[in-house]
């Protein structure tokens, strides 16, 4: 076991110190020995008086005070200990080696970090009232209907599983099965209602999503929300939901295996030294140059066409310079590059010109020219094999492909694959593995058809400003990458794999679920929406500070940002509060047997590994391996069927796909919706 420590000494005035100190103080004696659920009333109910007494007109003078004591309680909750000795403050978390873990006691701990947030929203006033209009039967367009229309009743789900347990035959079994249980995919839109029960599709997804362990959040980017539902029963009960949105930027171990991490790419490419390889290299700066807006660099004598030709290191000191100014003079006045109704009639043009795009312009051009620098010291200037295998002896040289791939990875990680947010089933379908079937759907033809329908016309908003015209992409979604909530493999996703020849495609290749590693364990989960909320004052313009504005194009993942903008102005270290230390599993799964070429910008034309033409009998035949895999074994455990039979549909309702909230909200912990 190792003691991780954390020193608590934050830059704040001599008053504010004190109050600090003595409110730690505080916090310890009142916490210190006590069970978690002990732990959790103090704290709360000190958040609540935090935010209740910092609140108004006091809240401007007191906002780093406010911020440091919301920190130190968001910590004390995911286990950390208060150690204060002689006025120093510092935190202390144990934490076990891996031979020493008890996994069930860290899924344990991680399903109850996640729930805080979880259970304060579902406490909030508009979301309480949410849920309980759901479970209200109204009047559609179909009849009188309510989400418990949707959901599939145990006893009778019991009843017509177990004749299946009486054929004799496998192949009897799952004919009749595939009559039991008939999953098909519903993708939600806006304003879309349920065909059954008039229900509106989105909302039949958010009343399930609260059912989950983490809190419903809106996520930024790309996003198809997908019901997966049973087209076997009346109304076609929910069997699960799933979510697909914009891929992170950086995951080192599925980077690796795409190919996209630089040591691993130059290793391929030094392994075959191809005409291929030399031929992407070139093209590639070609293509990252040929993207960004230059007219007004011309106009102004930023650059000539000769500096793109032959650059100079003074010329490329002169671009990171620039681009130093234009990020704060974009800070001093941000509203100028928002994607928002106020500036919609900017044309493309206008934002390549502002100055948050003019920074961004003059330092990704630095960074090209730096590559093409070196290229041209070595002469690889036509792209021939033979220019190529003499330049790898170069360590510069690998260096600068090595950056240049990183730079192709950029514009494939938000076009060609997305991340698996939400996947898994509701009851009584979870107790038959339901959650691999969901995970098995999101692999159909109809996925990548409709992600590849939805954005086939949609207008890059960052290239676009880039390059100062629309950039529209051909999306082919040949990848998904997911991670599994606790450290350990999801029982989820584990084993899934598919022959493609059971769904159409090509005998001997697999579609599965791959574990590729493990994750940093870096994130803003563990804290609450207060201390967000009041980090985003701490680094706000008073007193000269910066300040991170949420406008899209800023940078990745503007919460971080905040943050870590905040702990730099208290003077705190930011990478040991920012690791939650959640390690988790990193999963990829490919859809297209070259998937990586598509990713790295060498192929355009995807060779999927199942079929795309009539993808809703692809649908079918995932559903009928899934019932052949998993739920024909499934059924034959009694236990099993006991627990599907427990959630009816029977007044007083007792299904576990019913969203739980106490009768009387609890309102010390706040929560922003």
């Amino acid at each position: 076991m190792q003691i991780e420590t954390i020193n608590i000494d934050p830059k704040l005035s001599k008053s504010h110190r004190e109050e600090f100190t003595d409110f730690c103080k505080r916090i310890k004696r009142r916490t210190q020995g006590k069970k978690y659920e002990d732990r959790l009333s103090v704290l709360t109910a000190e958040k609540e008086t935090i935010n209740k007494l910092y609140s108004g007109k006091t809240f401007h003078s007191n906002t780093d005070l406010a911020f440091m004591e919301n920190l130190i309680i968001d910590l004390l909750l995911q286990d950390w200990n208060l150690v204060i000795k002689k006025d120093q403050i510092r935190l202390e978390l144990e934490v076990l080696d891996e031979k020493d873990k008890n996994l069930d006691e860290e899924k344990l701990k991680t399903r109850r970090r996640h729930l805080l947030a979880r259970d304060a929203q579902l406490n909030v006033p508009s979301v309480r009232e949410f849920i309980k209009g759901m479970e209200k039967r109204r009047l559609t367009s179909t009849g009188w209907h309510s989400i418990f229309s949707v959901m599939r009743d145990g006893e009778e789900l019991r009843d017509t599983l177990q004749v299946a347990t009486l054929l004799q035959t496998d192949a009897e079994k799952e004919a009749y099965l595939g009559t039991v249980v008939q999953p098909i995919i519903e993708f939600v839109e806006p304003g879309l209602r349920c065909e059954k029960t008039g229900l509106l599709l989105s909302d039949i997804w958010r009343y399930f999503r609260h059912t989950w362990v983490s809190e419903y959040k809106s996520l930024p980017g790309r996003t198809i929300s997908i019901l997966i539902r049973d087209a076997a029963a009346p109304n076609h009960p929910v069997i699960g939901i799933a979510a697909l949105g914009s891929s992170v930027a950086q995951q080192t171990c599925r980077d690796r295996w795409i190919g996209w991490e630089g040591e691993t790419f130059m290793e391929q490419i030094i392994k075959e030294p191809t005409s291929k390889y030399a031929k992407w290299i070139i093209s590639s700066l070609s293509e990252l140059l040929d993207e960004i807006y230059l007219k007004d660099f011309y106009r102004e004598k930023i650059i000539t066409r000769r500096d793109l030709r032959v650059p100079t290191k003074e010329k490329i000191t002169e671009l990171r310079n620039l681009a130093l100014v234009y990020k704060q003079k974009h800070i001093n006045n941000p509203e100028a590059s928002k994607f928002t109704s106020n500036n919609d009639n900017l044309s493309w043009k206008q934002r390549a010109e502002s100055f948050l795009f003019k920074s961004k312009r003059a330092l990704l051009l630095a960074e090209l020219l730096t590559i093409k620098e070196i290229f041209n010291k070595y002469e690889f200037v036509a792209g021939t094999k033979k220019e190529l295998g003499k330049c790898l002896e170069k360590k510069d040289f690998r260096d600068a492909v090595q950056k240049l791939a990183r730079k192709v990875k950029s514009i494939h990680v938000g076009i060609n694959m997305m991340d698996i947010i939400i996947c898994g089933s509701v009851a009584p379908y979870n107790h038959l593995l339901g959650g691999k079937l969901v995970c098995m759907m999101l692999t159909s033809p109809e996925i990548s058809q409709y992600y590849n329908k939805k954005y086939k016309d949609a207008v890059s908003l960052i290239a676009s400003s880039m390059n100062g015209r629309a950039v529209n992409r051909k999306p082919n979604l040949v990848l998904l990458g997911t991670t599994s909530l606790y450290g350990v493999g999801s029982s989820q996703y584990n084993r899934i794999k598919i022959p493609a020849g059971e769904v159409g495609g090509t005998a001997g290749n697999l579609i599965e679920y791959k574990e590729l590693g493990f994750s940093e364990g870096f994130g803003s989960f563990h804290f609450s929406s207060d201390t967000i909320s009041i980090a985003d004052a701490v680094v706000g313009r008073e007193n000269g500070r910066s300040r991170v504005n949420s406008i899209f194009g800023e940078g990745a993942n503007p919460l971080i940002r905040k943050l870590k903008d905040a702990f730099e102005y208290l003077e705190l270290e930011s990478n040991p509060i920012l690791n939650h230390r959640n390690r988790r599993v990193v999963y990829g799964i490919a859809l297209a047997e070259n998937f990586g070429d598509i990713l790295l910008g060498l192929a355009e034309r995807p060779k999927y590994l199942i079929p795309q033409n009539d993808p809703h009998q692809k649908t079918e035949l995932l559903g009928k391996f899934w019932i052949k895999r998993w739920l024909s074994k499934r059924i034959m455990n009694s236990e099993i069927l006991q627990k599907v039979s427990e959630h009816t549909l029977s007044y007083p309702i007792n299904h576990g796909a019913r969203v739980i909230i106490s009768e009387t909200p609890n309102p010390q912990i706040s929560i922003e919706m």
